[in-house]
């Protein structure tokens, strides 16, 4: 079967960090390395929110797919299955992207020529990051830490040890304190994090640190394709948990302002932060289940145009971001809209005819499609095997 709500949560959690990308050049908050003039707080509480569950969501994902994909392929077909959809489009894109961002930030900054210049002689390569491509490096990292799982894990543990454990594990989900037991290894992860909150890597050596805060959600979600009569808890909670999200949210937001001491206060955001997690990670996953488990051509469409559009968007919002930097009669929310909107579009067409139906699209869809939106018709002698592969990235 095709899991068609958990590939549009996939999918959303992408263009979720296109969001990212457009609001946050013209906040205060957060890390943009090229921040325009014009700022606003307007959306701020979105970043904050946003960034506590979108990644998370996504390696859980990614946990959940690998699993399956392992399950119907075995572990060699399913690893160069993983080689071609993430490591190729990791490296490949990255060459890419890369020289095209640093030229464009390098004109924001500078000028062309400038920039130009450093590029060529590579004097520019000493500031080398994996950028918004860092999730696909360590997804890499979590694959390897997973494939030495599967072969050290029957060596220590018996049959009936791993069953035990398997069953430990829906007896926490079916729990209504599920969230406040699986927020606390996420808590103890996030005390080796500087900041209370989860980092962004600071460049292509993987920090242990962050391995370990994501390699929990994506324990979950591998766990919980071991056990999916599970995902009906979440159906039934979907709505309690997101409500009790929304609540830890706001809760999470005015913990910073707490009139505590630096080191107290670090605590209880840390706390918070892990269960509104855990709550959006749940409650959120729930409501996709509950009403996208259905198959709309449409969402499928924008399901399959996500990786490719997260992996080029990068160099397309800081082109809308130049363009629009000395536009001042504009404010920042218009130039936030104008940027999202227009890489959008912008990129949409270039999926629908350079990507989806060429050898890219294989790579980054596991096969070609037709461009145009429309039933999909899965060829060959084995449509279930085929569906299986579909289904992954």
């Amino acid at each position: 079967m095709r899991y068609h709500a958990l590939d549009s949560l996939r999918a959303a959690m992408m263009f979720l960090g296109i969001y990212l990308h457009a609001v946050v050049a013209y906040s205060p908050s957060g890390g943009w390395p090229w921040r325009q003039s014009e700022l606003s707080r307007t959306l701020d509480w979105s970043l904050a929110v946003i960034h506590v569950f979108r990644m998370p969501i996504f390696y859980a994902m990614a946990g959940f797919f690998t699993a399956l994909l392992i399950a119907r392929y075995g572990l060699r077909r399913s690893a160069w299955n993983r080689f071609m959809r993430i490591v190729v489009p990791f490296v490949v894109g990255w060459l890419i992207v890369w020289p095209l961002v640093m030229l464009e930030a390098g004109t924001g900054r500078f000028n062309f020529e400038i920039a130009w210049q450093a590029l060529v002689t590579g004097s520019l390569f000493k500031y080398a990051h994996p950028l918004h491509l860092w999730f696909l490096e360590y997804l890499i990292v979590l694959y390897v830490l997973a494939a030495l799982a599967l072969a050290v894990v029957p060596l220590v543990l018996s049959p009936k040890a791993r069953a035990a454990a398997l069953q430990g594990f829906g007896a926490i989900v079916r729990s209504p304190w599920a969230p406040l037991v699986l927020a606390v290894p996420s808590f103890a992860a996030q005390l080796l994090m500087p900041n209370p909150w989860i980092e962004d890597p600071p460049g292509f050596v993987p920090v242990f640190r962050i391995v370990a805060v994501y390699a929990i959600p994506f324990a979950f979600g591998w766990l919980l394709f071991l056990k999916s009569e599970l995902l009906e808890v979440l159906i039934r909670r979907a709505w309690l948990y997101a409500a009790l999200a929304v609540v830890a949210s706001v809760a999470y937001l005015y913990s910073y302002a707490l009139p505590l001491d630096r080191a107290t206060t670090l605590i209880v955001v840390r706390a918070v932060h892990s269960l509104d997690m855990w709550l959006l990670i749940l409650g959120v996953g729930g409501l996709f289940l509950r009403y996208l488990g259905g198959h709309s051509p449409y969402r499928r469409y924008l399901c399959d145009s996500s990786y490719f559009l997260y992996i080029a968007h990068m160099p397309v919002i800081l082109a809308f971001q130049l363009v629009l930097k000395d536009v001042v009669e504009l404010p920042p929310l218009v130039k936030m809209a104008i940027t999202l909107v227009g890489t959008i579009a912008l990129l949409m067409p270039v999926y629908r005819f350079a990507v989806r139906p060429t050898f890219i699209g294989a790579v980054l869809n596991g096969r070609r499609y037709p461009s145009t939106i429309g039933p999909v018709l899965e060829p060959g002698p084995h449509p279930e095997d085929r569906r299986a592969q579909d289904a992954v990235h």
